[in-house]
């Protein structure tokens, strides 16, 4: 178990990435403003640290969103333009003993390198870490997973 209890898959994820983002609270509120206006829920959310005045700014939401997403970014996008792709899937690993057990980002990530998978975005809290993954990767990721974690 070391501390995840359950192991989920959502499929058909849309990645879209703002590189050299303005670092700015305003800027970042004003991108997710865009969307949410749109009526676009978004998940993932990803900034990279600082570098100098930009940041790279990411977050996933279902493919079926893409024809509101590509309408939506002209608004968000005046400066940087984004990178749009699909073709993703998200691995979600929870539990509550997350929040107490050392190195379960460690064991998920050394898993799905043993099989060559490669990870395009992660998010955590305390509770849980999601893995966005190519959608072809699932099924080797997911039993990866479930042997390393015994679950």
């Amino acid at each position: 178990m070391y501390g995840v209890s359950k192991i989920s898959s959502e499929q058909d994820i849309l990645l879209t990435t703002f590189p050299g983002a303005k670092y700015s609270a305003q800027s970042l509120a004003g991108y997710l403003k865009v969307f949410a206006d749109a009526g676009i829920v978004v998940d993932m959310i990803c900034q990279s640290a600082p570098r100098g005045a930009a940041v790279d700014f990411s977050f996933t939401t279902a493919n079926d969103n893409f024809a509101a997403v590509m309408k939506a970014l002209p608004a968000a996008a005046k400066v940087n333009p984004p990178l749009v792709s699909g073709g993703y899937c998200k691995i979600n690993l929870f539990g509550e003993d997350m929040v107490t057990s050392c190195g379960v980002a460690a064991r998920a990530l050394a898993a799905l390198a043993e099989v060559d998978i490669e990870i395009a975005l992660i998010t955590t809290s305390d509770l849980d870490i999601s893995l966005l993954i190519r959608q072809q990767d699932e099924d080797g990721a997911l039993t990866a997973l479930h042997k390393a974690f015994a679950v």
